[in-house]
């Protein structure tokens, strides 16, 4: 299933189906569609991840069980929404109490999602769609602004593909994650003196500029407001500035509160806010005609690239 020459990743997958046989044929699933490359990336995440963790004083089978922990509460969510049609959490400021400002559940949950970037086909596609936008950007980019940042790979990626002098900026309601992503940085970025953390809302953020790209990754769904959130978004994005968004279509969590029904209801709120979409990916997490998607309200992931509709270029 996976060739010999990623030992420190087999050694995640292993661990995860040792513990969880159910999760074997999801990741057998996963595995078979992909090449050499993915290997080569997931062995070297593997291989850094597990330095991170070790700098951290946080065991393997933490990680192993954090990532568990994700799926099993995921899948409680799941079947309920297929009950009930909603989903379980709806207001933003309890899941701020109970998730986001709670150490340990946080603690594991950015453990567990980063994870997810090589485990899970859609994240993991969406991963790299990221790199090429940052990339294509990247000479035209002198400021860069992340909501969200989380586990923190993606911040790691804009720290090592934009020039050194750009100024660099991270955002964050949860001081749990601003401290984990600031430990990540830490650990894999020791000598780098050009990013800034701060804790807070978005929407209350004194920005000291417009920004030339924006990432702002699985936040959309958090919120109460998602429309307020991407206005504030553009506000933010220099004119001719690129915004890299993502969220979920159906996809229940404990932390999720805006519930996105359709690909359209993500595209309809883009325009509203004033942001065209450049370019797009549509993730369905099962492999099934898209009628079946959208009829038996399987998750979607959307990763979406925009810019200002006021932008001439």
């Amino acid at each position: 299933m996976i060739p010999p020459n990623a030992p420190e990743f087999t050694k995640i997958v292993d661990a995860i189906i040792a513990r969880s046989p159910f999760q074997r044929k999801k990741l057998e699933q996963h595995l078979s569609g992909m090449d050499a490359d993915y290997f080569a990336r997931a062995e070297e995440f593997a291989i850094d991840y597990g330095n991170y963790l070790a700098s951290q004083d946080i065991p393997f089978d933490y990680a192993i069980q954090a990532y568990l922990d994700m799926c099993k509460s995921m899948l409680k969510c799941q079947i309920e929404f297929m009950k009930t049609g909603s989903y379980s959490t709806t207001d933003h400021n309890q899941a701020f109490i109970d998730i986001y400002s709670n150490p340990d559940r946080m603690k594991s949950y950015m453990i567990a999602l980063a994870l997810s970037q090589f485990l899970w086909s859609s994240h993991y596609r969406i991963y790299l769609d990221f790199e090429r936008s940052l990339c294509n950007n990247a000479a035209r980019t002198g400021s860069y602004l992340e909501i969200g940042p989380g586990h923190g790979l993606y911040l790691r990626k804009a720290i090592r593909h934009l020039d050194p002098d750009a100024s660099i900026q991270a955002v964050d309601i949860s001081p749990v994650s601003i401290r984990i992503t600031k430990s990540i940085i830490d650990h894999f970025c020791p000598d780098t003196s050009n990013v800034t953390f701060w804790t807070g809302d978005i929407l209350d953020y004194k920005a000291p500029s417009r920004y030339d790209f924006i990432t702002m990754g699985e936040v959309i769904e958090h919120v109460n407001a998602p429309r307020k959130l991407l206005t504030r978004l553009m506000t933010l994005l220099s004119d001719s500035g690129r915004a890299f968004i993502t969220t979920s279509i159906n996809s229940p969590a404990v932390d999720h509160v805006y519930h996105f029904k359709s690909v359209e209801e993500v595209r309809e709120m883009f325009r509203d806010s004033g942001l065209v979409i450049l370019h797009e990916q549509i993730l369905p997490v099962e492999d099934l005609p898209m009628e079946e998607i959208v009829s038996q309200r399987i998750t979607i992931n959307y990763s979406a690239e925009v810019k200002r509709a006021d932008s001439h270029e």
